[in-house]
C-alpha cells in the first residue's frame, strides 16, 4: 500500500489573497520519506516536527531549523525527510514574496533559506513559540495556519504600483496559454525588453522565457495526471510542445517523471502537489482587488 499522509489547504483570510495563494498543513508520520518537489512557487514554512534535506544541482541542502523559505526551483528536486514530518506554510505569490522579503526572487532560487536570513530574528521567535504550542497540542494545524497568515499580513511592505501592475500583466500572460508568446509580454508590459526581463526575473525568479518553459511543463504534467483529461486538453498539450519526445524531456526536467508515470502512486505526495490549486490561484491574482 502507498504511504498515507495528511495535506490540507486553506484559503488566505480576506485582504491577503494577492499575497498568499494558499495556506497548508501537512503531516506524514513515516520514519523515512522520499519524494520530489516541483518548487513552482515561493513558500514560507514552519516545521514543528522532522528534519530533512533536498538534493539541488549544487549539492545537498539541509532543512534549516524550524522556519524556512524557498524562492522557487529551476527543476524538480528530490528530498529525503526523517519523520514524522509536520509542516505548516504559506504559498506566496510573486507580490507576496516581494512585499514580505523585499528581496529579488532570482537571488534565492534553488536552495532552502533560513527564514531569519530574509525576515530577521523576529520570525525565529515566532516560529519557536508557535511550533512549541503546536507540539504541546495547544493549537491545531489550522490555528497555526491562521497565526502564520496574521504574522505575514502585519509585515507586508508596499511594492511600487507600476511593478505590481507588471506582476499582474505577467501572470495574465503566463496563464493565457500553455505556450505563451514572449514577444506579446514585451509588447504589453510597458517597459523596454531588457527592463521587462529584469523585472520579471526580480519578481518571478526567472526570465520570461524560462518562466514560461517551467510553467508549461508543470501545467502539462498536472493535466496529464488527471484521469479525466479531456480531448481538448490533450490537443492543447500536444500543440504546446514540438513533439512527444520534447514533451517527455521537459516534463522529466521540471517534474522528475516521464508522462507515463505521472498517474502512478509510487510517490504520492508529488502527485498531490502537481494537482494543488496554487497555479489556478496564481492565474486569478489579477482579478482580486
Amino acid at each position: 500500500m502507498p504511504p498515507h499522509f495528511f495535506l490540507e489547504y486553506y484559503d488566505p483570510p480576506p485582504g491577503l489573497e494577492r499575497h498568499v495563494l494558499a495556506l497548508f498543513h501537512f503531516i506524514w508520520d513515516e520514519p523515512v520519506i522520499r519524494d520530489r518537489h516541483p518548487g513552482a512557487l515561493p513558500q514560507l514554512v514552519l516545521i514543528p516536527h522532522g528534519k530533512g534535506s533536498a538534493e539541488f544541482a549544487a549539492g545537498p541542502d539541509e532543512v534549516p531549523g524550524e522556519a524556512l523559505m524557498l524562492g522557487g526551483f529551476s527543476t524538480s528536486v528530490p528530498f529525503r525527510i526523517e519523520g514524522p514530518w509536520h509542516a505548516v506554510g504559506a504559498s506566496l505569490s510573486p507580490l507576496g514574496w516581494a512585499a514580505l522579503t523585499g528581496q529579488p526572487a532570482h537571488l534565492y532560487r534553488d536552495r532552502f533559506i533560513p527564514a531569519g536570513e530574509l525576515l530577521g530574528a523576529e520570525v525565529d521567535r515566532f516560529a519557536g513559540q508557535a511550533n512549541g504550542a503546536y507540539r504541546k497540542g495547544e493549537i491545531s494545524g489550522k490555528q497555526l495556519c491562521d497565526m502564520l497568515a496574521e504574522w505575514i499580513a502585519e509585515r507586508l511592505q508596499p511594492v511600487p504600483p507600476a511593478h505590481e501592475r507588471a506582476i499582474g500583466q505577467t501572470i495574465a500572460w503566463l496563464g493565457s496559454s500553455l505556450n505563451p508568446d514572449v514577444e506579446r509580454l514585451f509588447a504589453e508590459i510597458g517597459y523596454s525588453r531588457r527592463q521587462a526581463e529584469r523585472l520579471v526575473e526580480r519578481y518571478f525568479g526567472f526570465t520570461p522565457a524560462a518562466l514560461a518553459r517551467k510553467f508549461r511543463a508543470v501545467r502539462a504534467a498536472s493535466l496529464l495526471a488527471d484521469e479525466n483529461l479531456s480531448d481538448e486538453a490533450q490537443a492543447e498539450i500536444a500543440e504546446a510542445f514540438h513533439d512527444q519526445p520534447h514533451m517527455i524531456r521537459e516534463i522529466r526536467r521540471f517534474c522528475g517523471y516521464t508522462p507515463s508515470r505521472l498517474g502512478g502512486s509510487e510517490e504520492p505526495l508529488f502527485q498531490t502537489m502537481l494537482r494543488l490549486k496554487n497555479l489556478d490561484r496564481l492565474e486569478r491574482f489579477r482579478t482580486i482587488r
